[in-house]
């Protein structure tokens, strides 16, 4: 039971400010519809003094600060609150079992991260489906200080047109990189390096298949272990013997040297020449071993302090012969003949 008041009040408060007032005509004008008394959301309109821009606002919890705005314009503002310690406040939920959505216009859409949860994202996007966009007749950008693409199983690139450029570094890396193409062609301006190969091998199946190296600089191979070059077919090795920077003895336009023996082999037949000269120089033996033996020249000079022929059979023509030695001359055998228009001795 309320008690009455013991005093009441005999005379209006005493103001301590003039009234004001409002100039309507310089201002918004407001009509509400609506205004709860427990939440105190309110649903009004609103005129501005030009007489044509208008709206209509639907205002939730007054301690939420959300809306609902629908001007003049055509435009439909949702507002939400701001975000604070409660979980999930300030959000715009949206549960549908499906969306339609139809832009005829450029649409605009801003995110930005929020709260320390969240790992500095702005957009998390998760789908149990696939994922599918459609551009058509037109270009998808991606603009980012960094990309990156995680695939769990496979990463699939199609395109008529695959273009990968970068002003820094590519780097790959796999367990093993296939690939397939009817041409392929690198355009390298510095250095090509390749490292850690236990083996390098290229197989070609087409009989007509070449392959060629053509370099206007220097071509230098160093293999510890053993060299071995096979061709089934002719093998030509030229060298014209003109500038260069490799070589630093240029005396020899080809020079072929070995530490231990070496053997040059024509099975069916061999032909060393020198047209404009040859020298066969041996610091040991000198050894020259064949079935037969045919020794054409214009003159022949042989100057030796021990020369050994050992042949089944020894034929000299010759306009003249010159045998000179100076110590002792020795010819043997089974029967000498000299044959002679005229013999000459002492």
């Amino acid at each position: 039971m309320t008690k009455a008041a013991k005093t009441y009040p005999d005379t209006i408060f005493k103001q301590t400010t003039p009234d004001e007032s409002q100039a309507l005509e310089n201002g918004p004008r407001f009509n509400t519809w609506y205004k709860g008394w427990y939440t105190r959301s309110e649903i009004y309109e609103r005129m501005m003094p030009d007489g044509l821009t208008s709206a209509l606002r639907m205002e939730g919890p007054d301690s939420g600060g959300t809306a609902i705005v629908m001007n003049s314009k055509g435009n439909i503002k949702l507002l939400t609150g701001k975000r604070t310690d409660v979980a999930g406040s300030g959000t715009l939920d949206i549960r549908t079992a499906g969306c339609n959505q139809l832009h005829d216009g450029r649409t605009n859409i801003q995110y930005n991260p929020g709260g320390t949860e969240n790992e500095g994202q702005a957009v998390n996007v998760l789908c149990y489906g696939d994922y599918v966009e459609q551009v058509i007749g037109a270009e998808r950008h991606i603009t980012a200080t960094k990309v990156v693409i995680t695939a769990t199983e496979e990463l699939s690139l199609n395109g008529q047109t695959i273009k990968i450029q970068a002003q820094g570094d590519i780097e790959m890396a796999a367990g093993a990189i296939n690939t397939a193409q009817v041409n392929k062609k690198d355009i390298i301006l510095g250095q090509r390096m390749s490292f850690g190969a236990g083996e390098a091998t290229e197989m070609q199946f087409d009989p007509r298949s070449t392959q060629n190296l053509i370099s206007p600089g220097n071509l230098n191979q160093k293999i510890l272990g053993d060299y071995q070059l096979t061709s089934g077919g002719v093998m030509n090795v030229k060298a014209i013997g003109g500038p260069g920077t490799l070589v630093k003895d240029r005396v020899a336009g080809l020079f072929m040297s070995s530490l231990t023996n070496a053997t040059v082999l024509g099975t069916a037949g061999m032909v060393v020449s020198g047209p404009a000269g040859m020298n066969l120089n041996s610091g040991g033996n000198l050894s020259v071993i064949a079935t037969d033996t045919d020794i054409v020249t214009a003159k022949l000079d042989l100057t030796s302090a021990a020369t050994t022929v050992t042949t089944a059979d020894l034929d000299v023509n010759s306009a003249a012969v010159n045998i000179t030695g100076a110590a002792d001359v020795t010819i043997t055998g089974a029967n000498v003949r000299l044959v002679g228009a005229l013999i000459y001795l002492n």
